[in-house]
């Protein structure tokens, strides 16, 4: 009798326990957030992922598997988060540990017995988790990798080592559809060494490539659509990284899209007298990976995947493996340039910068209009001691443009 009685409560147990799917917000939901209950996730990877375990603490995560835009398991009941309206765009997440929240201009996460007011949105694959002034992040941290609230003005850590968030929502839910996809087919990267800040012999960590990405449907200034982006490559032979709007201006891997002047903006065709209409980009993440050579000359194949938010509110998305042209040049922006610096072709990743390459070229096959073809003969890039000098008219030149005795 007693094994039956043991019998059935492990079959009961074992038919209890189910596993709970989550799928990943990636739009607002269309019935709003009030009721909703979800995990909070880091994406490691496409098929990694950290849940936070609501705690305030280093290391206050367990990991778990991404399959298809969902976290199957039956361990995160208790790491749930319900979220509940407390009024137009406010809302409260309650805990197992109670209503989550953070003092003003703090770095924590705490729990009270009542409800926080936190505002919640969704910015391309990620959401915004935000509670008196403070954001939710993942940290990198000296002291613990961790899930915290932190405050902008403290720069307590870098940028680089704050990670979007995302949510994963219990069952199905409808979402609006919240990107448009882009379709361009050409791409090129203007690499300007008057903006950039290279390595030094006491520095070779920080330092930038100032860059002006050009994506379009075609070759031509008139294509659109058109996305134009300022970023700070990591070196002078790459671009692949992580880009992000929120990094640390003037360091690498940063995109500009601050207000002012006209850093990184979309053109897009609408019903205006001219045919096109143009917002400035607000918010944008790009990682661009290295695929291999290009068949086309001071080209190389890189995969670009791009979410952008512009000043209309809308959210666009490229991703696609492009052939991207390359150019680099010591003149300023403005078109002047140096005498004896020529604009040259810049076959980044394409394996020339280690060996002699003859002529000076553009990445589309255009000689500079301030040279000559005698100049272009005369010129050619060489490699001495791993770096890039540029020998032209029998002087050698550094990529800052100045003389190297």
């Amino acid at each position: 009798m007693r094994k039956f009685i043991y019998l059935t409560f492990a079959l009961c147990a074992t038919f209890s326990l189910s596993a709970a799917t989550y799928t990943k917000l990636e739009g607002k939901p269309t019935n709003g957030w009030d009721q909703l209950k979800c995990i909070i996730v880091y994406e490691v990877s496409d098929t990694k992922a950290y849940v936070w375990n609501v705690a305030d603490e280093p290391g206050n995560y367990v990991q778990a598997t991404i399959a298809n835009g969902k976290i199957t398991s039956e361990d995160l009941t208790a790491y749930e988060v319900a979220i509940s309206e407390e009024k137009s765009n406010t809302y409260y997440l309650k805990t197992s540990e109670g209503f989550i929240g953070c003092a003003a201009k703090s770095n924590d996460i705490d729990f009270g017995t009542s409800g926080r007011a936190c505002t919640l949105s969704v910015n391309g694959s990620y959401v915004i988790l935000e509670t008196n002034t403070n954001t939710c992040r993942f940290l990198y941290n000296t002291n613990g990798n961790r899930f915290r609230f932190f405050y902008d003005s403290t720069k307590k850590w870098n940028d680089t080592q704050k990670k979007n968030i995302c949510f994963y929502v219990l069952g199905d839910v409808e979402q609006e559809e919240a990107k448009n996809k882009l379709d361009l087919n050409y791409a090129q990267a203007d690499l300007f060494a008057c903006d950039s800040k290279f390595p030094t012999q006491n520095n070779q960590v920080d330092q930038y490539f100032f860059t002006q990405l050009f994506l379009a449907q075609e070759e031509s200034e008139e294509a659109v659509p058109q996305v134009n982006l300022e970023i700070l490559a990591p070196t002078q032979y790459s671009l692949a990284g992580t880009y992000k709007s929120d990094y640390t201006a003037n360091k690498k891997f940063f995109l500009n899209c601050q207000a002012g002047s006209k850093h990184s903006y979309f053109i897009f065709p609408n019903k205006s007298e001219q045919g096109w209409g143009e917002a400035s980009i607000k918010v944008a993440e790009m990682t661009i990976t290295k695929v291999g050579k290009s068949q086309y000359p001071n080209a190389y194949v890189y995969h670009i995947k791009l979410v952008f938010t512009d000043s209309n509110q809308k959210i666009w998305t490229l991703d696609k493996d492009m052939d991207v042209y390359g150019t680099w040049s010591d003149c300023d922006r403005s078109g002047d340039t140096p005498t004896d610096m020529p604009y040259v072709g810049f076959a980044f990743e394409s394996g020339n910068h280690n060996t002699e390459s003859e002529g000076a070229t553009t990445a589309i096959g255009q000689t500079d209009s301030n040279m000559s073809e005698n100049d272009t003969a005369n010129s050619r890039k060489i490699l001495k001691a791993g770096h890039l000098y540029l020998l032209h008219n029998d002087k050698t030149y550094d990529v800052t443009g100045k003389e190297v005795k």
